[in-house]
């Protein structure tokens, strides 16, 4: 409440009566003057119900004095004041005061109300409209910096775009045709990034090595044929292959395919790996998994290794963080440094995967991951704790110097080291993975305990004693027996077998009974060619 008082106060005692008279009588002038605007304010609403004409009576009736000296400035204020704001309850003072929760729900459904009349509208434009909005490079590139790819369009007037064979982080591969050479091919489209461009330029350069070494195409690595620059995408042209080895575990709904076309994939695989050892090359791929590993034919059991993208040669290594992690070896866990013997531990867990139809170490991190395989292998070597800079993020180190696992931060208690028998993940002794190959030819305890041999040197936690491709190839794995179908087995192998077209595509029901039939790839040649890498 406004109170005015004189500009004087009393100058004595004597003249006390006189000032307070003087206050009282401007106060009740002040207070008859708000009691008539209540009035007219009150009679103004009335007058409105009714229908009749309304005086024109200020909204904050109760802080404007009626000053009758200047009824110029009263006019003129009442003048700039909307007529809606008459009524107190859409005043804005009170809209900001008792009514601010109110105002809070109008503003936020107007808010909404408005963002849904957008998307409607939106809709309604033309999509490829839309589609400009977001353009790079001027317009051929998306908001990833991936190349848009156009069905039909022709690069360098060569080879016709057909369709979209994958995405990855490097970019996208698309299957098209070679108009010069008329054959199908698959054109690794990278992202127009530098990052990306640096890294694919030395795939380049290694898969230009590995085939001018691979004269005869003979050591399961995919073929280049030649790369390009494309409106600032740098474009890889390969071989067309056919589906990957993922693709054909989907198809057995993850129950595994046979041990004999798991012998055929090992033999292939072990030769290439030491095709990459030799001393030439020494190249590292570095993410080796069922995804990279891609069929020639659907109707063959012939495979050849694909994307070079993270590889490197043996002391020209890039990064730390490498391989995928459920294929991930020890000492990259561990931060040890790294050689060639890291493929031949992801080769170990490909072919237990492959057989068995699920990962052997599934980790949902590193940590789990490394959990997973002491659950299998035992703790590692204390020699090779002792010398990693990562192994407090797994183990605790003891008073006598022994470690063992750290608590897992959920509160559930690690699995006991080695709990989790190898012998039992492949059934050895009771007819393969859950009992699915006994009694079929080419699944013996003997044939399991050869595989079983196999892996576990594979495996080994030390990558100075892990099995080297060379001596992985004279394994008795590979060897025949006195049971023939152990390596030349028919179609048995299908036995517990799904195959359902739907899953994978309609020709790898055919495929699958055609692998098994295959007789298993020829080593004789290519180890007389390389050198034996006893150790590295």
């Amino acid at each position: 409440m406004v109170l005015l008082e004189p500009d004087v106060a009393p100058a004595s005692i004597g003249a006390m009566d006189s000032w307070v008279a003087t206050v009282h009588s401007k106060r009740s002038k002040k207070l008859d003057s708000w009691q008539k605007q209540d009035q007219m304010i009150f009679m103004d609403n009335q007058r409105r119900k009714s229908g009749e004409a309304v005086s024109h009576a200020p909204l904050y009736g109760r802080l404007v004095a009626e000053e009758p000296s200047c009824p110029g400035d009263i006019l003129a204020m009442q003048a700039r004041i909307p007529l809606q704001f008459r009524d107190p309850a859409t005043a804005p003072l009170r809209k900001l005061s008792v009514d601010l929760i109110k105002t809070y729900k109008h503003i936020n459904e107007v808010y909404y109300a408005k963002k849904k009349r957008r998307a409607q509208q939106s809709q309604g434009e033309d999509s490829s409209h839309k589609k400009e909005k977001k353009l790079y490079n001027e317009g051929y590139d998306d908001d990833n910096h991936d190349y848009i790819i156009q069905h039909g369009e022709k690069f360098l007037d060569r080879y016709e775009i057909d369709s979209l064979i994958g995405k990855g982080s490097f970019g996208q591969v698309v299957k098209a045709f070679d108009l010069e050479e008329q054959c199908h091919v698959a054109i690794k489209i990278i992202k127009n990034k530098k990052p990306f461009l640096n890294q694919a330029q030395i795939e380049v350069k290694l898969l230009e090595i590995m085939n001018k070494a691979d004269v005869n195409n003979t050591y399961y690595i995919v073929r280049l044929k030649r790369h390009f620059m494309w409106r600032n995408h740098l474009c890889l042209v390969f071989e067309l292959l056919s589906y990957n080895l993922y693709d054909l575990l989907r198809n057995t709904n993850f129950r595994g395919v046979s041990l004999n076309l798991t012998r055929k994939f090992s033999q292939q695989l072990c030769t290439a790996l030491l095709f990459l050892s030799t001393p030439e090359l020494n190249i590292i791929h570095c993410d080796l998994k069922p995804e990279n590993i891609l069929l020639c034919n659907p109707k063959r059991s012939a495979i050849k290794i694909v994307d070079f993208g993270s590889s490197c040669q043996l002391g020209q290594r890039i990064y730390q963080y490498i391989q995928s992690r459920f294929y991930r070896s020890p000492e990259v866990l561990l931060g040890i440094p790294y050689d060639l013997a890291i493929d031949m531990w992801s080769l170990g867990c490909i072919l237990v995967e492959m057989h068995t139809g699920e990962p052997l170490f599934s980790g949902s991190n590193e940590v789990d991951q490394m959990n997973k395989i002491v659950e299998v292998l035992g703790l590692p070597p204390k020699h090779l704790l002792d010398g990693a800079h990562k192994t407090r993020k797994y183990f605790d180190k003891m008073p006598d110097g022994s470690y063992i696992l750290k608590k897992p931060k959920d509160g559930r208690k690690p699995k006991v080291p080695g709990s989790r028998r190898l012998h039992d993940i492949l059934g050895v002794e009771s007819g393969g993975p859950g009992g699915r190959r006994l009694g079929e030819p080419g699944h013996s305890v003997s044939d399991y305990l050869k595989f079983k041999d196999l892996i576990f040197r594979m495996l080994d936690y030390d990558p100075k004693t892990r099995i080297t491709p060379y001596y992985a190839l004279q394994h008795n794995f590979f060897k025949r027996t006195a049971d023939e179908s152990t390596n030349t087995g028919g179609t048995s192998g299908l036995g517990s077998m799904s195959t359902s077209p739907a899953s994978a595509g309609g020709s790898l029901p055919l495929l699958l009974s055609s692998l098994e039939v295959q007789p298993p790839p020829s080593t004789a040649a290519t180890s007389d060619k390389l050198p034996a890498l006893a150790a590295r």
